[in-house]
């Protein structure tokens, strides 16, 4: 009887748990099975999608709440179900969705990662994932960090003993048994081709590329003067949870001139809208910038990137692509610059071991201020007309003459105080403000003479005010009655 009462204590202790049966077909959807259970009657909570329909079936017990609640991560809902245990003390039940792009494909290797997970943290969460043509795994991890795991008859098993609140992630890293075939789709968009290295499973992201460039390309044309023929695009695997690389054109392309193609990362077609946007537009704009003459060296990087953030965030909003969420998050990183409690000047530094995130913020503050302050996209397309001219600028202290020249004033002052280490840009020769000064009353005389001229044959409506032809027997403005006028022999009008 002892021995009875302890095995019942011992299963009425055991923690709930949960299991996810994943299961990946070869174009990389999948169907999710969550399976909890518990010896207890309780409360339980996870994460499920947003824009996926997810269904609940209850096979032991009955839920008796049910409340859903929004997260700080976008594509989820957080769950929670409060529930009673039937008369044998168990409860269960399963929750399935869908999960398109689970895994992704590119040069010969897949990649995995699971929707968000979430449990208590006294449950105890089992993974089983099973992709259809599954070679050799490279890497398995949780949340970045690899784990252990076994794999049996092509499932691959993953235990967590507990889940963070924030929820977490798992990924892998595989090969595939056979390599995907990689084709070149092409697509038309505006004045240029599209062309997208892809597998034949990519024909939806690859029309969707080409409407970006399509939608966005006129303006890049306008603000850069730049219209390629053809924009080539290669997609790229992200490697564990490092997605902090979206997208990148090689710096001896943008060198070239701006040749060569767009990396994408596949795993926007994961993100929400506008991520994948407003990439495309950034690594056009640094073709833009290498056919005018910008190259990409470490002096000029902060430039680049700057311009590249400003331009497609405002491009993209211009478009009406949902940009707002991106943008707010800049203006809050800035705040550290606007605030003077940090000095963006850091940035001519730039070193492959510093941090990219506040490069990159730095970056886009500097180009963001000067252009908000001097027109907009419309200071960015005189700045590129002001490159064009120089053929190129290759050094910061050039462009920040260039910038000086596009504002209409000595930017080098606000570079100093910033911690860039420029001279002011050069000053106008005396003989040419001169000059300028005498073309300038010429004008003004000229225009004198002109507007005398005209004025002297009219003449203004008494009851309006409106200046109307000197012969005009009525006002064509107000109707008012006016008294015609007799020309002199010496052309001119006598006054009424």
């Amino acid at each position: 009887l002892l021995l009875l009462a302890l095995a019942s204590h011992s299963v009425a202790a055991s923690p709930p748990s949960l299991t996810y049966l994943v299961k990946v077909a070869a174009d990389g959807n999948a169907t999710v099975v969550m399976v909890y259970s518990s010896n207890t009657s309780g409360t339980f909570y996870t994460y499920v999608p947003r824009f996926e329909r997810w269904n609940v079936t209850v096979w032991k017990g009955y839920v008796v709440s049910e409340r859903v609640a929004n997260t700080s991560a976008y594509f989820y809902y957080n769950a929670t179900f409060e529930y009673f245990a039937d008369a044998s003390g168990i409860f269960g039940m399963n929750i399935s969705f869908r999960f398109p792009f689970a895994s992704l494909y590119a040069s010969g290797r897949g990649w995995f990662m699971t929707p968000l997970l979430g449990a208590p943290p006294n449950t105890v969460v089992t993974v089983l994932v099973a992709i259809e043509g599954l070679g050799k795994i490279l890497d398995v991890s949780l949340s970045g960090v690899p784990v252990a795991y076994s794999l049996e008859n092509g499932t691959l098993k993953v235990s967590v003993a507990s889940l963070s609140p924030e929820g977490a992630r798992l990924t892998v890293d595989f090969r595939p048994q056979t390599p995907l075939e990689e084709t070149t789709i092409v697509e038309s968009a505006d004045s240029a081709s599209v062309r997208v290295k892809a597998a034949p499973y990519y024909r939806g992201l690859a029309g969707t590329i080409a409407s970006v460039v399509r939608r966005a390309l006129p303006r890049i044309r306008e603000l850069f003067g730049y219209s390629p023929s053809s924009v080539e695009f290669e997609l790229f695997l992200p490697s564990r949870m490092d997605l902090s690389a979206l997208g990148y054109v090689m710096g001896e392309d943008i060198n070239a001139g701006g040749e060569g193609p767009i990396h994408l990362n596949l795993a926007l077609v994961r993100f929400k809208e506008g991520y994948l946007e407003t990439t495309i537009v950034h690594e056009l704009v640094h073709k833009a910038l290498g056919a005018l003459g910008v190259p990409a060296n470490s002096e000029l990087r902060w430039f680049h990137e700057g311009v590249a953030q400003y331009v497609s965030i405002e491009v993209c909003g211009e478009l009406g692509i949902s940009v707002s969420d991106m943008r707010e998050s800049l203006e809050s990183a800035t705040h550290i610059f606007s605030n003077g409690l940090a000095k963006p000047g850091f940035v001519q530094e730039w070193s492959p071991s510093g941090n990219e995130g506040n490069y990159y913020v730095a970056s886009y503050y500097i180009v963001a201020s000067i252009a908000k302050e001097h027109g907009g996209l419309d200071y960015i397309r005189r700045l590129a007309e002001v490159v064009r001219n120089m053929r190129g600028v290759r050094s910061k202290q050039r462009l920040v003459e260039a910038m000086s020249a596009a504002a209409g004033e000595d930017l080098a002052p606000r570079f100093r105080e910033w911690g860039f280490e420029v001279q002011s840009a050069p000053t106008v020769p005396r003989f040419a403000v001169a000059l300028a000064a005498v073309a300038l009353a010429a004008a003004v005389g000229f225009s004198l003479l002109v507007i005398v001229a005209l004025r002297r044959r009219s003449q203004r409506c008494p009851y309006c005010y409106a200046e109307v032809p000197r012969d005009a027997l009525y006002c064509p403005y107000c109707g008012y009655p006016l008294r015609p006028s007799s020309k002199k022999p010496n052309g001119y009008y006598s006054e009424s």
